[in-house]
């Protein structure tokens, strides 16, 4: 008989019970600057530090939830997850996660508040929570809105270009207008108060060599009590990468 069978079989024993590394969040995005209404793709990145695959049970359909805030202030979340630990077996799903760092998921914010309007130029905190039975991991990161152009930014960018202009909606419901100068649009903007400060999503367009705008989005601006969140950048900038 093999003297170290025994021991092995302990010491295999106690590797099985020995409690596991935490598993850790983090997030990332494509980049850390968005445009206004440019969707944001969020991704969950679950860290495995153990060299074994790990089963995480889930009392929901919902496995995370996302949270996004502006200063303490919250102006959008997606649905909650129920935080229940009495959910019998039958009542719940496991996700088996792989060693080392892997996406758990990724969720696109469609980049509008709570509300339905824009949320305005600034930094935003992204905090985002996985809720499974017996495990809570939570991460946050900072993200950035870049000011939307104006108007008369249009006229130096090339066509063809995608871009977020705001200003007032006319009487029209066709064109924006700030500083003097006014874009006509490529259709009516419909939904939205005349004279309402507004943001635009599109490509730049020309006609008979007067530029225009194709809108494929847009809201209505939310100022959360700042003045200049309404004046629009005049110069075009770039988005600041990863």
């Amino acid at each position: 008989m093999n003297r170290r069978l025994p021991a092995l079989v302990a010491a295999l024993a106690l590797l099985a019970v020995a409690p596991q590394p935490p598993l850790a969040l983090s997030l990332r995005f494509a980049r850390t600057s968005f445009d206004l209404l440019d969707p944001v793709g969020i991704q969950l990145i679950v860290d495995n530090p153990s060299e074994r695959r790990r089963d995480v049970a889930f009392a929901s359909p919902n496995e995370y939830f996302i949270t996004i805030y502006r200063g303490k202030k919250k102006i959008w979340h997606s649905a909650r997850v129920s935080t229940s630990r009495a959910a019998s077996s039958r009542g719940t799903h496991a996700r088996n996660i792989a060693p080392g760092a892997s996406v758990f998921v990724t969720y696109v914010w469609n980049a509008l508040a709570a509300d339905g309007t824009s949320p305005a130029q600034g930094r935003y905190r992204v905090v985002a929570e996985i809720e499974g039975v017996g495990v809570r991991l939570r991460a946050a990161r900072t993200l950035r809105l870049i000011a939307p152009l104006a108007p008369s930014a249009v006229a130096a960018l090339p066509v063809g270009s995608v871009a977020t202009i705001a200003g007032t909606l006319d009487a029209d419901r066709d064109s924006l207008g700030a500083a003097g100068h006014s874009l006509q649009l490529s259709r009516i903007v419909r939904g939205i108060a005349v004279g309402r400060c507004i943001v635009v999503r599109g490509q730049v367009t020309s006609l008979r060599g007067v530029r225009g705008f194709a809108v494929s989005r847009s809201a209505p601006l939310r100022t959360d009590g700042t003045a200049r969140d309404c004046a629009p950048a005049i110069a075009p900038h770039p988005r600041r990468s990863r």
